[in-house]
């Protein structure tokens, strides 16, 4: 029996999102826009819904931002960064554009960050962008093929090694949804 995928062309208001399904939609998108998907070309992702991304050099212990400038939005990145953090970091922010847009002036400047952690709306923009950028059925497929070795399915999905951890500890609870 063939399985019919919806095509996504953009997202849906944020209301209507869980981190799992926006990051479901979110690469539904990158598919529709033919983008790389592993590692998932995440800048290409944000361009392809109209969100600007710059690199700009920014103080050590901030990752980036998502702001809304006049009518258009827009993820700065520090560029001082590794590739794979600033990979996460666009993945974060547009965790951030999906979930929370539509909370009032919404602006965010941290990023995965320990004492953050208890923050809702930083743990789902995480969980968005793990899902996103490590989706549960590839990253199953990725540990058993490296041997559960963190660092190369870290290397194969294009994030850091602490990422894949995180990402490794939450896994085995899902439950596929496509």
């Amino acid at each position: 029996m063939a399985v019919l995928r919806r095509r996504v062309f953009e997202p849906r208001p944020p209301h209507e999102y869980t981190p799992d399904i926006a990051a479901r939609d979110a690469r539904r998108i990158a598919e529709t826009m033919t983008l790389r998907q592993q590692p998932l070309d995440a800048i290409g992702l944000a361009t392809s819904i109209g969100i600007g991304v710059e690199l700009i050099p920014l103080e050590s212990n901030i990752s980036g931002f998502l702001r809304k400038e006049r009518s258009n939005w827009k993820i700065g990145v520090n560029s001082l960064h590794h590739p794979n953090r600033r990979r996460f970091t666009v993945a974060h922010e547009l965790g951030h554009y999906f979930l929370h847009r539509g909370d009032g002036d919404f602006e965010d400047g941290i990023l995965f960050r320990k004492e953050y952690q208890t923050n809702r709306l930083e743990r789902e923009a995480n969980e968005f962008a793990a899902r996103l950028l490590m989706p549960s059925v590839e990253f199953r497929r990725e540990m058993a093929a490296n041997n559960y070795d963190i660092s190369a399915v870290a290397a194969a999905f294009g994030v850091s090694g602490a990422a894949a951890e995180f990402r490794s500890h939450n896994v085995d609870n899902e439950i596929p949804i496509d």
